[in-house]
């Protein structure tokens, strides 16, 4: 009886309906509903939702002292485009004061934002910046970009000191991050994980090299399954996915309030976790088709699968639209 069980869900797991795994195992139909959804495994996660359910607000936004105006600077010594990189940079404060004062400088200023981008360009280029200097005022013609940017920015950082109370704490790892550490820290500490000796003793390493050791490391991390709670449904992989996000940006809005000028760690475990996390995306069958249709949505939406990080798959749209032939 215990084996015919582990087969019944066995056989769900795998995206089997109800009337397939009775024809399967010749269990009746009813009893296969019964032992599935006594077994809880095709609900939601209860420990898997307290884990990565996004914090609510517990701390104050409020900022004790405003940002300073930026001192005005001498740069190009042209002073119209020396005014007009002030006013980028008063825009970057992200204060909303600051902000309204500088979309009424722009209108004053005689030289057009293209103009200006134009001239920090030629600058920067008789300075040697060489061709790396269009990467430097690449949305300079743009000044509501900036303005934008910031107030996003600001947004986000106030709702990090809500969340954490300070872009410090933002900082410290979760207890998702402290278990997965805890268990295979050893493998994100070695920058060298993955390379081979000649690597090693090199000190380099290049070209699909890097994707290949890149793999191994996730090959060894497993997506963490043995010390995280598993998802069960799809819904589960959502939460996770939008919680890690909510994570990225709290953390690049305090990373920008500590150290404006400062560099990205990388995401660690978190990337291992998230790639495995797409492959559930493909294996895990919807629980109905209400499910079903609220992931192909969230999933034509996502960023990650949609935008940047180019992880679309075939097989998730297949997973989604093709569950319910047999229910």
């Amino acid at each position: 009886m215990k084996d015919q069980k582990a087969e019944i869900l066995r056989l769900k797991r795998e995206g089997k309906g109800y009337k397939t795994i009775s024809r399967l195992t010749g269990v009746n139909l009813n009893t296969v509903k019964t032992t599935c959804r006594r077994s809880g495994l095709f609900r939601d996660n209860p420990e898997h939702r307290v884990l990565f359910t996004i914090p609510e607000k517990k701390y104050s936004t409020a900022v004790a002292v405003p940002k300073l105006l930026p001192p005005q600077r001498t740069i190009t010594g042209d002073k119209q485009t020396d005014a007009y990189l002030w006013v980028l940079e008063v825009i970057k404060t992200g204060e909303p004061a600051h902000i309204a004062a500088a979309e009424d400088a722009l209108k004053k200023l005689t030289i057009t934002p293209k103009q200006a981008q134009e001239n920090y360009t030629r600058h920067l280029q008789a300075q040697g910046a060489g061709w790396t200097s269009v990467f430097s005022t690449m949305w300079m013609d743009n000044p509501q970009h900036y303005i934008e940017g910031a107030k996003r920015q600001r947004e986000n950082a106030l709702a990090a000191r809500g969340a954490f109370g300070s872009y410090e704490a933002a900082m410290e790892p979760t207890e998702a991050e402290r278990r997965m550490l805890a268990e295979c820290g050893e493998i994100y500490d070695d920058e060298c994980y993955g390379w081979s000796d000649d690597e090693r003793q090199r000190g380099s390493i290049s070209g699909n090299r890097i994707l290949e050791a890149w793999d191994v490391r996730k090959t060894a991390s497993k997506g963490f399954a043995d010390v995280l709670p598993n998802p069960y449904t799809l819904s589960d992989v959502v939460r996770e996915f939008e919680y890690w996000s909510w994570l990225y940006r709290m953390r690049s809005a305090a990373r920008k309030e500590i150290d404006p000028g400062g560099y990205d760690d990388g995401d660690g475990p978190i990337a291992d976790r998230e790639a495995w996390l797409d492959k559930k995306l493909e294996t895990l069958r919807p629980k109905d088709q209400r499910e079903a249709l609220a992931v192909l949505k969230w999933y034509l939406q996502s960023e990650r699968h949609q935008g940047s990080y180019g992880a679309d798959s075939d097989a998730v749209y297949l997973n989604l639209i093709g569950a319910h032939g047999d229910v």
